[in-house]
């Protein structure tokens, strides 16, 4: 059996403690509050789930055996191959989750192996930006070998597993007060991804959806800088949001082959579980008709998340919104959109309004409001793109889908 310590940063304090004990046997999991916490009758982040008790949440199966909130924590994708490659195998679930360091985790939980969090648990400094070049020169290297030396930045960037950004290589740098994350384009990348996504998110933030504040740094490869919502600056440390992906609202596991779970509605319905403003569930559905028009169909659960703001959960800001490269506009998004699932169309957009707050006809109205935004789109590539990327980004736009 394989055992860890969950260790929170308290909503709206620099205080760790210890939250609760994970024992994974099997790949099924148990987990328990720490005594001390459940006297206390502290916060939890998901109550809903996992309620504060004194007795061993039992037979969690899920993830592997990790709780949805605790996963959120755990590296994915980029992390697990830094971390595989520095072990010289793959690791289970619970490996990924302890062999990560500490301050890069999403969110406010972090995990140790003591029963006390050790002193300054999370604070370990970030680097800061310097050149992004070095750390272009790292992430080429991560995916065939390690190189025999490295700088500062590098090995900053080795130690880092977030969860936030996906599968693709990614490092969080600090610039001044700002933690920043930069996604380099793969050296697999056949095409200009972080002048795309750069492309498709400031649009977004210029026809006014929360969207995480984004840059693009041209160098020797273009790098999207994304401010990092999950943490606030304060006396020169960096106090921790508390954030739950789509994937834990919605108790889902992320390997499993069925993914019907997998609802724009059912994310809205869990969101109102938590008493998210009505107004965010308005904004989610309109995230659902922008990912349509850009044709973003990689809008799974992990792409989407809450964070705890001014003691209330709130949707987190967009990020990772990506047009498809497939040279045509997805007629289905990963997440089931309506009654009929996945696919892209009026009717079926409109059929789960209601879960969003919507009559049928503001419903209509947030549609044609984005379907309308087309040409403005179309303007706005061809500002900050060019040539293939230019090709891929208009032709993926799925305007006429809303229209249908």
């Amino acid at each position: 059996m394989a055992s860890a310590y969950i260790y929170m940063q308290l909503p709206e304090s620099d205080e760790v403690v210890t939250l609760g004990r994970l024992d994974i046997n099997r790949g099924i999991g148990a987990f328990v509050y720490s005594p001390t916490y459940v006297n206390q009758r502290g916060w939890v982040p998901d109550p809903i789930r996992y309620p504060l008790r004194g007795e061993f949440h039992e037979g969690i199966t899920t993830n592997s055996g990790i709780p949805g909130f605790i996963r959120d924590a755990a590296p994915d994708g980029w992390g697990q191959r830094v971390l595989a490659k520095a072990a010289g195998s793959d690791l289970d679930a619970i490996g990924y989750l302890m062999k990560s360091t500490n301050h890069d985790r999403t969110g406010n939980l972090m995990v140790g192996t003591t029963k006390t969090p050790p002193r300054g648990v999370g604070q370990a400094g970030m680097a800061n930006i310097t050149s992004l070049e070095d750390f272009i020169a790292f992430a080429d290297n991560i995916q065939s070998q390690f190189p025999r030396q490295i700088d500062v930045v590098a090995r900053q960037a080795l130690r880092q597993r977030s969860s936030l950004g996906g599968a693709r290589p990614k490092c969080t740098l600090r610039r001044g007060e700002q933690l920043i994350l930069a996604k380099p384009r793969d050296r697999h990348d056949d095409f200009d991804v972080p002048a795309m996504e750069y492309a498709c998110m400031s649009f977004a933030q210029v026809k006014g959806l929360n969207v995480a504040k984004v840059e693009l740094h041209r160098g020797s490869k273009n790098v999207l800088l994304v401010d990092r919502f999950d943490r606030i600056a304060q006396d020169g440390r960096f106090r921790r949001i508390p954030m739950l992906s789509a994937l834990t609202l919605l108790d889902s596991d992320w390997q499993a082959p069925e993914r019907n779970r997998w609802r724009y509605a059912a994310v809205a319905d869990e969101m109102r579980r938590r008493q998210v403003p009505l107004s965010d569930l308005h904004e989610l559905y309109k995230r659902m008709c922008f990912n349509a028009l850009v044709g973003n169909d990689d809008d799974h659960p992990k792409n989407h998340a809450i964070i705890w703001q001014g003691n209330a959960w709130r949707l987190s800001p967009m990020y990772d919104v990506v047009p498809t490269l497939d040279g045509e506009s997805p007629a289905s998004l990963s997440m089931e959109v309506g009654s009929s699932g996945r696919r892209v169309t009026r009717e079926n957009m409109l059929s789960h309004a209601k879960h969003f707050d919507l009559s049928i006809e503001q419903a209509e109205s947030v549609l044609d409001e984005v379907a309308g935004w087309e040409a403005e789109l179309i303007t706005h590539y061809q500002q900050h793109l060019a040539g293939d990327e230019l090709m891929l980004a208009s032709q993926a736009i799925g305007a006429f889908r809303l229209r249908e």
